[in-house]
């Protein structure tokens, strides 16, 4: 199968487009390959894909993967940070408020390849941009869309806005439950994950830390 690279126009429509998934192609991978190679592995399980519930499974499979995966399709930070700056707007001189926005966050564990989901909250103090409101949730599908620790991808979503507003300070929550943690290993199905990741003046200051802390208090904790 011959390889192509996603278009710079297509890159940029998914990534600003207003509402819905994150739209990605994926022109590079190889789908009938990988669905032969799932329909292999469930094979060596012993999974008796005869079976009428069963039949398309490796088919169904393959589609779920290319999608859960979609955000290696957006590597490069530095056009990302470019392409999201079309996003931002200037402040007002000596506008120092905090931003807050929050979400939720559904992503694969690099682990065991499982889910894991919850939900995130993003804080930061404007430097000379802000962003369309819209836009820090699909930064955030950008990197749940990877196998991913739930550590890594709070400092891959604070790397990211970092580098499109080089803020005063940021600061990213994230709390999570884990499959992984709830159908094998300690199997606990209460288990929660909280994540924070602090820059700038959110390390500097302890005000402006606790009225983040503050606010994640109120509205993170109701994962």
């Amino acid at each position: 199968m011959a390889k192509t690279h996603f278009g710079e126009r297509e890159l940029e429509s998914a990534l600003l487009a207003e509402g819905g998934p994150l739209a990605a192609p994926r022109p590079t991978v190889d789908r009938e390959k990988l669905q032969h190679h799932l329909r292999e592995a469930l094979k060596l399980l012993h999974v008796d894909l005869d079976n009428e519930n069963l039949r398309e499974t490796p088919l169904r499979w393959a589609q779920s993967l290319i999608t859960l995966t979609s955000g290696y399709d957006y590597t490069d930070v530095g056009k990302l940070s470019t392409l999201f700056r079309q996003a931002c707007e200037s402040t007002d001189d000596g506008c120092q408020n905090l931003v807050v926005l929050g979400g939720t966050y559904k992503t694969l564990c690099a682990h065991h390849i499982l889910p894991f989901f919850g939900r995130f909250i993003v804080g930061y103090i404007p430097n000379k941009h802000i962003i369309g409101a819209s836009k820090i949730p699909r930064i955030v599908e950008v990197h749940m869309r990877k196998l991913q620790s739930q550590e890594h991808l709070a400092h891959d979503v604070a790397d990211t806005i970092e580098a499109i507003l080089d803020p005063l300070g940021l600061a990213v929550w994230m709390g999570g439950r884990h499959l992984c943690m709830v159908m094998r290993g300690v199997e606990q199905e209460s288990s929660f994950m909280e994540t924070n990741v602090l820059r700038g003046a959110f390390l500097r200051d302890e005000k402006t830390r606790h009225e983040f802390m503050s606010i994640v208090t109120r509205r993170g904790e109701q994962a």
